[in-house]
This record gives structure tokens, C-alpha cells and sequence, in this order.
């Protein structure tokens, strides 16, 4: 039987290296797609043997994207462990400083990553990016780059530096705000929801509207039907710092919600030798493998659907609208995960605001040094991405015996292949497939904004292959070694 195999490599405008394989029948029909996170890193290892106070700086070079939420995920994993609260000061500022991150995040997404799909569908590939887009709508670029120089600053003025930042100690954090850093901040965040506003407006006057963007949000191949996990606070409202990890199924029907200390009970990992990313899933549903019914998805998408509603009154107009307009909840749309990012960077916006409103950020009760020490701890938060969990054991010198660091993207890597499998098989129809049918296929993977550097921790030894091969090349891509592992031997 004749056979043809589909690469993409690498796939573009995404963070991480990953590539896509997809088989065809001899009718040019897919058969198979596979979503392959082809780099390894491995952090959990590095991790290990360390003082699990310093694991907040260490986790936070995970990702350069991502380097608040590790930093505060892994806080209030080394809060709990040590048993220390943050005192309402503290968790008030990391809050604070947290809400730039998803802005940060999301925007560079929107604007950079996934805006060319829609701005410039027309354009060749070489234009389908950011400098595409300033030749094209100067104004929207112009506007993303203020974004930027305002959340560095006020990431700054938080971490000392906005990637990889050096912000929270066991129990609290490194820094108070003084009256004069409420002063600036007040500006930079009445012009940052400016810019947040003035973004949100572009899509739904301009790409909401446009055909191409249309013809995607209500493509059934772009839709599944999957359970999704996001945290609320204690009124189901949006939260992404604190609260409790709420799971919905299909039809939008709670089906727990529980603290973070519990996620064992509901959260289980499989892995493929195919990926270096595990496939997290529900401990109730089972690994079903790609299956939709059967999956659950995290991100800006899960979190608008396991909410009850939002407590800013912009974003909650905008929540509303998003609603209204794609007939009711739970969204299985997933190109509404754009949509999605929007109104949270309306919302982080607007909860920056209030509370540089509120005199007791500026308090000088930022850390809690007592507590008992209870040796394990876990932290979660809510990633630009999705639900991000880190959790720690250590020995009685509190030093880092077990690590395990659950993302996003691995949440959502099983939805990730059967939404790749889904659109593959509507679109590819034989063995000539244009550039604009892959970049389509691409379209579906980059709505999910996967972060894998971060969820790249599996390496299987012990895989059918035997072992693990090392391709090594020299700059102009001509291979020059081989080095090849064999398995471990098991006694």
C-alpha cells in the first residue's frame, strides 16, 4: 500500500520546537496526525537536590514567556511547603505584578503570533508576520510596541527585571511599593487599558468581521466538544493567581472543584515515546487517547467557560458579548481562544487599576516568616496558557527530594493532536497540498498558543526504538555523527 507522509518542521509563530507529521492513505486521505514536541529539556531534574527556596528563581528560566507564572506558581508551592501564608500585602502585589504578565503574554500572541493568520491571509509567507503587519495597520503595531515598553516597566518595578524575575520570598515578597511607584503606575495603567481597549475594538471591528476569520470560528473542524479546568475564586469568578480549580464537562455542567493540594485526586499523566510532552487527563474519564469527549483543555478559552462571570465591568461587557454572540456556554470554538485573550487583557487591565486604588498595597507587612514546615508543597496558578501546577517534596533541609511541574500545554497537548487530526483530515484531500491548506493546520495548533519548552518533560528509554539517537549536524546541515543509547537494563 502506497503511502506519503506530510512535515511541517518546525512549525512557525509558536514557542518551542515542534513539528507535524501527517499520514496519507493511498486515496490521499489523512490517516494520521501527530503533533511532535521534538525538543527536550527537562526542568523537573534540574530542580531536584536544590534549596526549594531558590526554585522560584530557578523555574522562572524555564521559559522566557512564561517566566512570571513559574516564578508564582512556584512560590506558593515553597509557601506551602514551608507553611508560610503570604501576608495580604504580599499576595495583593504579586497579584498586581502577575496581571502584566498575562497582558504581556497575550498581546505578544495576538499581535505577533497568531494576528497574521487573519490581518494578512492573503499575503505570501515571507510577509505573513509582524513586519507584514506594520506595513499593513502601522497604527495597531505602533500601539502593541507602547504595550510592551509599559509592561517592562511595570514588570521592572515588581521582579527588577521583567523575564525571570527575582519577586517573592517563602511567605511573601522581596518588595514594597512606595507612594511615588503608585504615582507611575496609575499612569502607565489608565494608558496600558487605553491600549488593551483599542486592541480589543481592532478585532471585533476588523477581524471579527472579516470573512477569513469567519469562515474558522464556525468550521466545525476548528470545534471540540471537551471538558475544561481553569480557576475561580470563591464566587466561580474569573481569578488567575488564586482560587479553586473548577472542571466542567461538555455541556457545561460542573463536575468538581477543588483545592490545590487535592489535584492528584482528579489529575493523572500519560506519555507517548512519539513526544518529550506528557498527556495530562482526568483521573474520572481515564487516557482515552485522542478522543474528544474524553479530553479536557485548559487556557483563556477553559477559563471564560468554567466562570461564572467576570468582576470588571469592560471585560465583563466584552465576556458578555463573547457569549451572546457564539450562542451560549460552554464555547468548544477554538478560534475563540483569541478572542478569549482579549478580554482578559481587558480585564488584567482593569484589576491593576483597582488595585493601585487600594491604600494597603502599600502596607509594609510583604513577608510572613512563621509557620510549621510541612515539607511538601503545591502551587498553582492560572499561565497566560492554562493551569500551571508545581509541586515539591523535601527532606527535613528542605532541600528539593521530588519536583513535578504539570503546564498548560501539556494539558492541552491531547486536544492539541485530536484538533491537528480533525483538521487535517477535512482539509488535506490529496497528495498536493498548497501552502495555504498547511498554514490552515497550522491556524488550529497556534490557537492554543503552546509553550513547549515548558511541557517538555518525558524522555522514554525504554521505548520500542531501544533506546535514544543523537543526530548531530554541522551548519550547512550535512550530518556528521551518530550517537545512539541503549536502553537501561531492568533487574
Amino acid at each position: 500500500m502506497s503511502r506519503r507522509t506530510i512535515t511541517i518542521e518546525p512549525v512557525t509563530r509558536i514557542e518551542g520546537e515542534v513539528k507535524v507529521a501527517i499520514f496519507l492513505n493511498e486515496r490521499g486521505e489523512v490517516e494520521r496526525a501527530y503533533y511532535q514536541v521534538v525538543e527536550f529539556r527537562g526542568y523537573e531534574e534540574f530542580c531536584k537536590n536544590r534549596p526549594v527556596e531558590d526554585l522560584p528563581r530557578i523555574t522562572s528560566t524555564v521559559c522566557g514567556v512564561c517566566s512570571w507564572a513559574h516564578h508564582l506558581a512556584s512560590a506558593k508551592a515553597v509557601d506551602a511547603l514551608y507553611g508560610r501564608k503570604p501576608t495580604e500585602t504580599a499576595a495583593k502585589l504579586r497579584e498586581f505584578g502577575y496581571q502584566a504578565h498575562i497582558i504581556d503574554s497575550h498581546l505578544l500572541h495576538f499581535v505577533v503570533l497568531s494576528l497574521p493568520d487573519f490581518a494578512l491571509s492573503d499575503a505570501p509567507p515571507e510577509l505573513r508576520n509582524i513586519a507584514g503587519l506594520l506595513r499593513r495597520n502601522p497604527e495597531l503595531v505602533k500601539k502593541f510596541i507602547e504595550s510592551r515598553k509599559i509592561l517592562r516597566n511595570i514588570e521592572e518595578t515588581f521582579g527588577g527585571k521583567a523575564i525571570h524575575p527575582a519577586f517573592v520570598l517563602p511567605g511573601g515578597v522581596s518588595k514594597k511599593l512606595t507612594r511615588d511607584d503608585v504615582d507611575k503606575l496609575s499612569k502607565l495603567c489608565k494608558d496600558l487599558l487605553d491600549i488593551t481597549t483599542y486592541i480589543y475594538e481592532y478585532f471585533i471591528d476588523r477581524i471579527l468581521k472579516s470573512k477569513n476569520f469567519n469562515e474558522l470560528l464556525y468550521n466545525e473542524a476548528y470545534r471540540l466538544r471537551t471538558y475544561y479546568i481553569g480557576l475561580v475564586d470563591n464566587n466561580n469568578y474569573l481569578n488567575f493567581y488564586d482560587g479553586f480549580v473548577r472542571i466542567i464537562d461538555s455541556k457545561g455542567r460542573e463536575v468538581t472543584k477543588f483545592e490545590a493540594d487535592k489535584y492528584t485526586d482528579y489529575i493523572a499523566e500519560h506519555a507517548e515515546d512519539w513526544s518529550y510532552s506528557k498527556f495530562p487527563y482526568l483521573k474520572s474519564l481515564g487516557w482515552r487517547g485522542f478522543v474528544e469527549e474524553y479530553i479536557c483543555r485548559a487556557g483563556p478559552l477553559a477559563r471564560l467557560n468554567v466562570a461564572d462571570d467576570i468582576s470588571t465591568e469592560r471585560a465583563r461587557e466584552a465576556y458578555k458579548y463573547m457569549v451572546e454572540t457564539l450562542g451560549g456556554k460552554p464555547i468548544h470554538n477554538t478560534i475563540a481562544y483569541h478572542w478569549s485573550r482579549l478580554i482578559e487583557c481587558i480585564h488584567a487591565s482593569e484589576k491593576m487599576i483597582e488595585f493601585l486604588n487600594d491604600d494597603s498595597i502599600l502596607r509594609e507587612d510583604i513577608v510572613n516568616t512563621s509557620g510549621s514546615p510541612r515539607y511538601e508543597g503545591v502551587g498553582i496558578v492560572e499561565a497566560p496558557r492554562g493551569l500551571l501546577v508545581h509541586h515539591y517534596q523535601a527532606d527535613e533541609n528542605f532541600i528539593a527530594r521530588e519536583v513535578n511541574i504539570i503546564t498548560p500545554t501539556a494539558i492541552n497537548n491531547a486536544a492539541i493532536n485530536a484538533e491537528l487530526q480533525k483538521v487535517a483530515s477535512t482539509l488535506i484531500k490529496g497528495f498536493e497540498v498548497p501552502e495555504k491548506i498547511l498554514n490552515l493546520v497550522e491556524t488550529s495548533i497556534r490557537a492554543y498558543d503552546p509553550c513547549n519548552a515548558c511541557a517538555t518533560h518525558t524522555l522514554s528509554l525504554l521505548s520500542s526504538r531501544g533506546g535514544i539517537t543523537v543526530l548531530i549536524y554541522d551548519n550547512e546541515g550535512r550530518l556528521i555523527e551518530k550517537l545512539h543509547s541503549k536502553p537501561p537494563r531492568l533487574r
